[in-house]
């Protein structure tokens, strides 16, 4: 089994305030970690290929984050949510984020305790249940919605009070076409 980075040996504390320099991108490696010796004079400072490594993970997951937020926003404003398509669209983001993880986990060779790589799978598999017990919510819903609309549109078709121009105007205000 692998050793833990000396960066995840580190305290919550140093290591948080790590990430918030690594985020600012202000400091090279070297001044990353003469940075972190003055500030916490008393701990061991990680080697400047483990703190490489970690900056280069966390970019990874804030880049990934970022996207998705993008993502969701960008669907949030193009799909207008008749039909709930917003809602089919970030499910299915969901899923395909879940699915990256999936495999990346999978692919993960630092991962040295085997009970926390279970443990990861499990709460990975867990999500993807729920997601996919929403998915199917969500499309039973729309089922149910196209058949009251098939009900109400052959209802109106039957009705003498509705001319043409009239259902039609319904039924493009309902569909959204």
């Amino acid at each position: 089994m692998a050793r833990k980075s000396t960066v995840q040996q580190l305290s919550p504390e140093i290591r948080s305030y790590l990430e918030r320099r690594i985020v600012e991108g202000r400091l090279t490696l070297d001044e990353l970690i003469a940075d972190l010796q003055d500030k916490f004079p008393d701990e061991a400072a990680p080697s400047r290929s483990a703190v490489h490594r970690y900056g280069k993970k966390l970019e990874r997951k804030l880049s990934a984050i970022k996207a998705s937020t993008e993502a969701a926003k960008l669907i949030a404003e193009s799909a207008p949510d008749q039909a709930d398509l917003r809602s089919a669209a970030v499910i299915s983001l969901v899923q395909s984020e879940l699915f990256d993880a999936m495999v990346s986990l999978q692919e993960a060779e630092e991962e040295s305790d085997a009970g926390a790589r279970v443990k990861l799978l499990s709460q990975a598999a867990k999500a993807i249940a729920e997601v996919s017990r929403a998915s199917v919510v969500q499309k039973r819903w729309q089922d149910e919605v196209a058949d009251k609309l098939a009900k109400i549109e052959e209802a109106m078709q039957d009705d003498a009070r509705y001319d043409a121009y009239t259902f039609n105007r319904i039924k493009e205000e309902l569909y959204g076409s």
